[in-house]
């Protein structure tokens, strides 16, 4: 931190106060130069007029300072961490929006395309209306840090929507439905039943148009037809799910459930 040092002071010091990454060497002619910086450029460009008036000048590639025109302490002092306090707070703010368009390294854009592809063929309709952002960042040949920090998102988000689902379906299911699945042919039709509900639901709730599932069954009848088979819990919440639904089933297999 730059100290209470009287402008006099700093022009006999063997060097000059440290600021903006600055290497300063002596100059013939009695000013301070060094190489210009990140740092420097940066506050050249944002606060040129008042660099100028404490006796800095920059060209070529280099700073020049003119410390016998700079004010005197404690203004000086104030001015110059002031200065570079700012202007580190806004390089910094530079660099992490490059940062964010830079693109992921191979590796970590295989492993997130793949989570994703693997996450939208099981459970497309746990990304809600983002399921063709998930899409387009599946299918990209680049992905800045940015996007990969969403596509990311959008996954935790999707997995926690299966989370909650599978919650609900690992609750106890009525007694009435528990009965009624006791067969492996029942609970055969019973997911052949949530697959055709499935297929019909092009829109994915979205449409209020009687066909597939309703906004209040559609995660868990999804989530129930993208299973190999039905344990007797997973057939009897399926039950109580198809039912309201019953009239759009085929009549074969609707009359073989018995609805």
């Amino acid at each position: 931190m730059l100290g209470r040092i009287e402008c006099s002071d700093l022009g006999a010091a063997n060097t000059a106060p440290a600021f903006l990454d600055l290497a300063w060497a002596s100059a013939p002619d009695g000013r301070w130069v060094a190489p210009l910086t990140r740092l420097a450029e940066a506050a050249w460009d944002r606060c040129r007029s008042g660099l100028r008036e404490a006796g800095f000048d920059v060209r070529g590639g280099m700073v020049a300072w003119d410390l016998t025109r700079a004010p005197a302490e404690p203004r000086l002092s104030m001015r110059l961490a002031a200065w570079e306090r700012d202007t580190r707070a806004e390089l910094g703010a530079i660099e992490a929006r490059e940062a964010a368009r830079c693109p992921v390294d191979a590796e970590s854009l295989a492993a997130v395309q793949a989570d994703l592809e693997d996450a939208l063929s099981r459970n497309r309709l746990a990304f809600r209306d983002k399921a063709g952002l998930a899409e387009g960042f599946a299918g990209a040949a680049r992905l800045t840090r940015g996007q990969h920090r969403f596509a990311r998102a959008l996954l935790h988000d999707a997995r926690g929507v299966v989370a909650a689902v599978d919650r609900r379906l690992a609750e106890p299911a009525g007694q009435e439905d528990l009965a009624a699945v006791q067969e492996s042919d029942v609970r055969e039709d019973l997911l052949a039943a949530c697959r055709h509900l499935s297929g019909l639901d092009d829109d994915r709730c979205r449409d209020r148009n009687g066909v597939g599932w309703s906004a209040v069954t559609s995660a868990a009848g999804h989530r129930l037809a993208s299973a190999d088979s039905f344990d007797m819990l997973q057939a009897a919440h399926a039950r109580r799910l198809v039912y309201p639904h019953r009239a759009q089933l085929p009549a074969a297999l609707r009359d073989r459930l018995g609805f």
